[in-house]
């Protein structure tokens, strides 16, 4: 007897399109937080939300770090932003996607997760049990989980398990 996933949010398509199974309540939700990403990626570089999204590369040498910062920034915000387009699309859409357009998904989500997990302050020893019900970070820490979670399905879904 061999062992299938149960159906969950990322479903592969036999022609190897996928279908983002998502309610409409969902796919709002996520085109806010979109949206939200979107205007962080064009605020002040020294923002410390995004410091996850462009981390320093050259922790002894600032002058090394500030250049490559200066090289590599652009282009990130570039694909980061291509990105967001093309899931700002998939979201308001119940059309299949191609694997590129799950990629980008994945890059969405990945980026949002950073830029939380630096709001929250997560790191490798945090657990689910930092956060109480009674905490004020609470829901975001379930928005984290939740959206590791959909990032564990779109990863899964892009690699064919």
């Amino acid at each position: 007897m061999s062992w299938r996933r149960p159906k969950g949010p990322i479903i592969a398509n036999n022609d190897g399109t996928f279908l983002i199974n998502l309610t409409p309540d969902e796919r709002g939700t996520l085109s806010g937080f979109v949206d939200q990403l979107e205007s962080l990626l064009k605020a002040d570089l020294s923002d410390e939300r995004l410091k996850r999204l462009y981390p320093v590369a050259y922790h002894d040498d600032a002058e090394k770090d500030a250049e490559y910062q200066g090289y590599m920034r652009d282009e990130l915000t570039q694909s980061r932003a291509a990105a967001i387009d093309t899931v700002r699309s998939m979201l308001t859409s119940e059309e299949s996607v191609t694997t590129a357009q799950l990629v980008a998904f994945m890059t969405v989500l990945n980026n949002l997760r950073l830029v939380l997990g630096t709001l929250l302050d997560v790191g490798e020893d945090t657990d689910e049990d930092d956060f109480e019900e009674d905490h004020p970070l609470y829901g975001q820490y379930q928005l984290y989980g939740y959206l590791g979670w959909l990032l564990e399905w779109t990863i899964a879904a892009v690699s064919g398990q």
